[in-house]
């Protein structure tokens, strides 16, 4: 059904927003940081006020449960709280001395200084929470910012900005662009000086090419198919009810969910029972019927799990549970297990973007750890054990942007936590200080606290200059005491040096 109409955004319209945000976003800079984290603030209070119209939206556009839609808001509070303290602290100029003794007279500055005008490509999946997780600290920087959101769910995005705008940002310094693919390409090649773009590999390559022939840099989040890792010492109960709710929340459209589960085979038949009686009492229906699974974004997303599940069964893969689905709907796709799923199975070498969940028997935690770094992908991952200690040993041994031990989905939640991949899942972080760090770009400033006297080393150059210099390395890294002392002797001549 309609139930907004947006005009999209096509180059001209992104022309225009460029020219007006680099117009305001060096006066937007030049405001004491200290007002620019009121104005955050200030988003805080107005987003909490409007909290339930706001998951209203997320849950109107999306189709995810009322309570996960709260969950996305909660999330963005939990950044504006955190960027409103980090960013004093971490964008403050630092002064100090160098090192190096041959630099004593120098005083270094670093300062952290807005990189210009971002631009903002966000996906349909987590519309508020992973736009804001770009938005806010660039703003906080001192950046202007063009927000491309998904054509799936603008309305999240316009109202966001609707409120950052009431929170005090210059409508010069923020613009919202509704549009599709077009949109996207035209923000990506209309001269922003930086890009962040969520969303799937193969776009995000494309993203990548243009930003590298443009000379700007870009930060990337190409989704993944994140391992769970079940040892044979694991809470089976709890494993269960973690890998169920990651898994198939946000009807399996998120990116850190467990993918792939890979369970020793000492306990694998017991948690697929505990994984198969928790699936078989999903919920599956409308957010409005206070289901637990909705429908998937668009019925292109329940075709292309479709090919993936069929895929499976043919290769051999056998279904252990599914749930019963309220709506026989184009939307809806029951949530999944599938057991027999070998390496040759679309599921466990492709994103798998929906509630199907593959369980693969290994031999022990060395096996598991082989099978979960072969995918092309890295974003995150999760160890299921009652071992501390163990678990963090192994989590070192997996490659991944973050790993969590005994929980799932928080790592990209998480305030503090630098959200993103390695390999196929990007480059650059979101969230935490590392997030905030992408939208400044560091400039040292390099004072000399004795203008009036020249340096010893430049022209003209002569053998006692030579023999100087020679001397003064003796005296800052020789490896004795006796070394050091004769350098001493040859820079005091070189300090008589005319």
């Amino acid at each position: 059904e309609v139930w907004r109409r947006y005009t999209a955004a096509g180059a001209p319209e992104v022309a225009a927003a460029l020219a007006s945000a680099r117009g305001a976003q060096p006066a937007w800079a030049a405001r004491p940081l200290r007002e620019r984290v009121a104005i955050l603030e200030r988003f805080r209070r107005l987003l909490y006020e409007a909290r339930q119209e706001m998951a209203g939206i997320v849950v109107r556009e999306n189709g995810k449960a009322t309570v996960e839609g709260l969950g996305e808001v909660m999330l963005v509070l939990d950044l504006c709280a955190f960027y409103g303290k980090a960013a004093p602290r971490e964008l403050a100029p630092r002064t100090f001395r160098s090192a190096s003794l041959a630099m004593f007279r120098k005083q270094i500055t670093i300062a952290q200084e807005p990189v210009g005008v971002m631009g903002v490509i966000a996906p349909w999946n987590y519309p508020l929470m992973l736009a804001a997780g770009h938005v806010l600290p660039a703003l906080v920087a001192g950046n202007a910012v063009l927000l491309k959101p998904s054509e799936l769910t603008p309305t999240t995005a316009v109202r966001m900005v609707e409120l950052l705008h009431a929170a005090g940002v210059p409508r010069e310094v923020l613009h919202v662009l509704p549009g599709a693919g077009a949109a996207g390409a035209a923000l990506v090649a209309s001269g922003v000086d930086k890009v962040f773009f969520t969303g799937s590999e193969a776009t995000g390559r494309l993203v990548s090419a243009e930003c590298g022939r443009r000379m700007i840099p870009c930060v990337l989040e190409l989704g993944g198919s994140d391992p769970a890792i079940v040892l044979e010492d694991a809470p089976l109960d709890v494993a269960a009810d973690g890998i169920v709710f990651g898994r198939f929340y946000n009807a399996g459209q998120t990116c850190v969910a467990p993918k792939r589960v890979f369970v020793v085979d000492a306990v694998h038949d017991a948690f697929v029972r505990e994984v198969s009686a928790r699936v078989n009492a999903l919920s599956v229906g409308a957010a409005t019927s206070g289901a637990e699974v909705g429908p998937l974004i668009h019925p292109t997303q329940v075709a292309a799990l479709a090919v993936q599940y069929d895929d499976a069964l043919a290769r051999g893969a056998q279904v252990a549970a599914r749930s019963p689905v309220q709506k026989d709907e184009p939307g809806y796709f029951p949530p999944t297990v599938l057991t027999g799923v070998t390496e040759d199975m679309k599921v466990l070498r492709e994103e798998t973007f929906g509630p199907v969940l593959p369980i693969v028997r290994v031999r022990d935690a060395d096996d598991a750890v082989r099978r979960a770094n072969a995918s092309t992908f890295g974003l995150s991952a999760s160890i299921w054990t009652r071992d501390r200690r163990r678990g963090v040993a192994i989590a070192h041994r997996l490659q991944a942007g973050s790993v969590m031990l005994n929980d799932v989905l928080l790592a990209a939640g998480i305030a503090e936590v630098p959200h993103g991949g390695v390999k196929s899942s990007g480059m650059g972080r979101s969230h935490g200080v590392a997030g905030l760090l992408e939208c400044v770009q560091s400039k040292a400033i390099i004072t000399e606290r004795f203008p009036g006297i020249r340096q010893l080393w430049w022209y003209r150059y002569t053998p006692d200059l030579a023999r100087g210099f020679d001397a003064f390395l003796r005296l800052a890294h020789g490896r004795s005491p006796a070394d050091r002392l004769a350098g001493l002797v040859g820079v005091r001549r070189l300090l008589r040096r005319k």
